[in-house]
């Protein structure tokens, strides 16, 4: 069982909205930073989402087809070479 450290009754107002007070919130979540919430049973857990300091993108299947070719092509040299 998890201890308790600290915690406060809030209000939830209209359309689902509260506030999690600062006390609570120090040192987790960063000013307009980004959260993760799940339903567990009767309880919710509230976590922080961490993003990279940098943009990143999805790639399409067919782009890491390409990937993995390109992959396999430079194993085949690096072994003919017997570098591996």
């Amino acid at each position: 069982m998890q201890n308790v450290f600290d915690e406060q009754i809030i209000q939830l107002q209209p359309r689902g909205v509260f506030t999690i007070p600062k006390k609570l919130r120090e040192g987790l979540f960063d000013d307009m930073g980004i959260a993760k919430i799940m339903r567990l049973g009767r309880k919710l857990v509230i976590e922080p989402v961490r993003t990279l300091p940098y943009q990143a993108r999805s790639y399409t299947d067919d782009e890491l087809g390409d990937f993995y070719k390109l992959d396999d092509k430079e194993t085949k040299k690096l072994r003919a070479k017997g570098i591996i």
